[in-house]
């Protein structure tokens, strides 16, 4: 299964969601063949009964292994009160890092639900409210060896701990999706210098550190690049092209998915002519000296 960098920010259950259905897309286009245009994975639970369909352009696939991902995805979505997921579904498209689907908390996930399932869902994630084909599957008496409830284990992920505000919750119902940028419009360009590190900040607004931007950083022998309140990336930089008005980066997905943008991503320079000059002197500068660097072109 992928892996993902150490964030600077606090790593929450919605992060590790988000992670999973990238991991899930990964899978679902290694199993399918090139030129595809559309995959879908759906996902079915209710306890530890679960059936996953992979369709490639309409035909199924078979894949290997997404069980997994999913049965952690539905412990991560856990709400107290309100139970987890029973189905999901995850499109995915060519030359994109986006996804995109639904997740539903209500409706049954099959025709017939084995007893031992309904039991273990309501012992593992319990609700309120369950719905009532979830309460007609019941057995008539309990089985031994009941699993340790859920519920209060993953709330405690999202309580309020050391003075930082929790994360996002994940949906139990309704859309999944993400998005990520291709491009960012830069009005702004710094370069500081010092000893042992070489920074340089395109940036939306002046001042504005929390608008969009993108900071390229060499501390010594390393050099990094960040976006916005985004992980870090640098061997993931494959080329680095000023074409113009444009500053175009060729991401690997690993390093794409940690910056939060697609793989082919655009910095267009709303900068004078001069400040375009500045770049194309100053970049080359910075990653030049550190060994591995990405390939440059234009500069």
């Amino acid at each position: 299964m992928r892996t993902k960098r150490i964030r600077g920010r606090r790593h929450t259950r919605y992060d590790e969601g988000h992670d999973l259905c990238l991991t899930i897309g990964e899978m679902a286009r290694a199993a399918a063949a090139p030129g595809w245009s559309r995959l879908a994975v759906h996902h079915a639970q209710v306890g530890a009964h679960a059936r996953t369909r992979l369709t490639c352009d309409g035909r199924e696939l078979a894949a290997e292994g997404l069980n997994e991902p999913f049965r952690r995805l539905r412990e991560l979505s856990y709400r107290a009160g309100d139970g987890t997921w029973f189905t999901c579904e995850l499109e995915y498209t060519p030359g994109s890092r986006a996804y995109h689907g639904r997740v539903d908390a209500a409706g049954p996930p099959f025709a017939d639900v084995p007893p031992a399932a309904a039991l273990v869902e309501l012992t593992a994630f319990p609700r309120a409210e369950p719905p009532g084909w979830l309460l007609d599957a019941l057995p008539t008496a309990a089985p031994l060896g009941l699993p340790v409830t859920y519920g209060e284990r993953y709330d405690r992920l999202h309580s309020h701990r050391g003075g930082q505000e929790p994360g996002p919750l994940l949906p139990i119902g309704g859309e999944l999706a993400y998005r990520p940028p291709s491009a960012l419009t830069a009005r702004v360009l710094e370069h500081r210098q010092r000893v042992g590190e070489h920074l340089l900040y395109l940036g939306e607004r002046d001042g504005d550190r929390k608008a969009g931007h993108l900071l390229v950083l060499r501390r010594g022998a390393e050099w990094f690049v960040s976006r916005a309140d985004q992980d870090t990336t640098g061997d993931g930089v494959r080329a680095i092209t000023l074409d113009g008005a444009v500053l175009r980066l060729e991401l690997t997905p690993e390093a794409a998915d940690d910056l939060g943008t697609e793989a082919g991503y655009e910095v267009l320079l709303d900068l004078p002519p001069a400040t375009v000059d500045e770049l194309r002197t100053v970049l080359p500068g910075v990653l030049r000296p550190v060994r591995d660097h990405p390939e440059l072109t234009g500069f």
